[in-house]
């Protein structure tokens, strides 16, 4: 892996020089020239013949591919930068980067789909390829592979494609992401087939908008007027405790220090456990939306509502907790890509502030209360969001969401209220459960008091 990042760094070394020295020499070179003179400095089998004794010939060839899709990728958003008429991206992109951070090297490989073996059963096992110089110093046979342990299962299967290793200094652990599937062989979830991810219809348009937010972190709403709302205080308060943590850690630093091993540990383990929650209740929504035949989903994009508050908490609620870019990224990496139901994106400012009623202004929220001061109606303010972000945006009326029965309103946690048209889920630190008026259970290892599970930031 060591050689791998060197040889990673070689190449985009010799393609960053080609780049800068070409615009410098033509200040108004275009970008397809630039191109060319980028793709043409660095050859498969150049770094084929430096690495193949430590890497074999496979390795440094797709690294080397690997690498100009990074460029490819760069050009696209310089041509769309330079083009006048294109608005789509506003900041001039950043070259692509060496793997380093902090000057130290951050270990990668990677292994062409026919160079390595992975076997999954009750001993999984990886068989990757090495050169004859690593092979000689390990003493590894000529004909073998070096083998290694396999934790965990891939949750989806198709056509075996590219495989990454990384390895994360803090954790001091490997992790293997492996591509499957192509456009002949789609991939498909090892539980279902892939038929069973896609959003079904029997003849009608079924539209839903969900409410994003850190309190309830989504609220959604059909067009036929169901609902379902996912409760996020208690991922705030599991959250907000690793941030504690980290305060605590950081003040008792010597002076001119800001960070330790443990502090960063911490940190990772405050983002794995927030992502965690945050991917299972896009795969729960997209299986709800599914179920409900859904096809098109709405939701909201809040970079023109988003603000600062003088609250610390409030704050960390809304910016470091929510992670708003990453839940909109994984909708169309989730609901649109495998479950085939189209994600647009709009504002939705101002939609928690109507009635879902009547769709006056002439209401009062307090927590997750609104109420209209004009009809009397009682509703959850982020369902009732959800139903105005709809109306908003489609041709849906109130009527059509208010003719499945009484309004969803506010409940105490782990409970809904008897009458209420809405599903309410909890995470449980595992998965998201819907709670009803006669469930007296409690989902294990919450830490509403901010306490953390087992007495440790990072046992969960």
């Amino acid at each position: 892996m060591d050689a791998s990042t060197a040889c990673w760094n070689q190449v985009q070394y010799a393609r960053r020089q080609a780049f800068l020295n070409r615009k410098e020499s033509e200040g108004n070179a275009t970008v397809s020239q630039l191109k060319q003179a980028v793709k043409k400095t660095a050859t498969q089998e150049e770094y084929r013949q430096k690495y193949i004794q430590q890497l074999s010939s496979s390795i440094p060839q797709q690294l080397v591919q690997k690498n100009w899709q990074t460029w490819d990728g760069f050009f696209e958003l310089l041509k769309k930068y330079r083009n006048p008429e294109d608005d789509s991206v506003t900041d001039r992109p950043g070259l692509p980067g060496y793997w380093k951070e902090d000057g130290v090297r951050t270990l990668h490989t990677l292994l062409r789909n026919d160079t390595y073996t992975l076997s999954l059963g009750k001993r999984s096992r990886l068989r990757i390829p090495l050169g004859k110089e690593l092979k000689e110093k390990y003493g590894i046979g000529y004909h073998e592979k070096l083998t290694l342990e396999v934790r965990g299962r891939p949750h989806w299967e198709g056509k075996q494609g590219r495989l990454e290793l990384v390895y994360d200094r803090e954790t001091e652990s490997f992790t293997a992401h492996q591509s499957v599937g192509n456009d002949t062989h789609t991939p498909s979830r090892r539980t279902s087939t892939h038929s069973h991810l896609l959003a079904t219809t029997d003849g009608e348009d079924v539209v839903a908008a969900v409410d994003i937010g850190a309190n309830n972190l989504a609220a959604c709403t059909t067009s036929r007027g169901d609902h379902c709302l996912f409760h996020g205080r208690p991922c705030f308060e599991d959250f907000h405790a690793y941030t504690r943590e980290i305060s605590r850690l950081q003040a008792m630093l010597p002076d001119g220090r800001y960070s330790s091993k443990r502090i960063r540990e911490v940190y990772r383990k405050r983002s794995v456990k927030r992502d965690h929650a945050m991917d299972a209740l896009i795969q729960h929504l997209a299986e709800w939306l599914a179920e409900h035949n859904v096809t098109e989903l709405i939701v909201g994009d809040l970079s023109d509502v988003l603000k600062t508050y003088w609250s610390a908490r409030v704050n960390e609620k809304n910016h470091l907790f929510w992670a708003h870019g990453r839940f909109r990224r994984r909708l169309h990496e989730v609901v649109e890509a495998e479950y085939g139901i189209m994600v647009r994106e709009k504002s939705e400012a101002n939609t928690s502030s109507r009635c879902p009623h009547c769709g006056t202004e002439n209401v009062h929220r307090s927590g997750d209360l609104l109420q209209c001061r004009t009809c009397g109606v009682e509703a959850h303010a982020d369902v009732a969001g959800s139903m105005n972000f709809l109306v908003t945006e489609t041709a849906v009326e109130y009527r059509d969401l208010n003719q499945g029965g009484s309004m969803a309103r506010p409940a105490a946690p782990g409970q809904n209220r008897l009458g209420d048209a809405v599903a309410c889920f909890e995470w449980d630190d595992h998965c998201w459960r819907q709670r009803d008026h006669s469930t007296k259970e409690e989902p294990a290892n919450h830490t509403r008091q901010g306490k953390f599970p087992s007495g440790d930031p990072g046992t969960a």
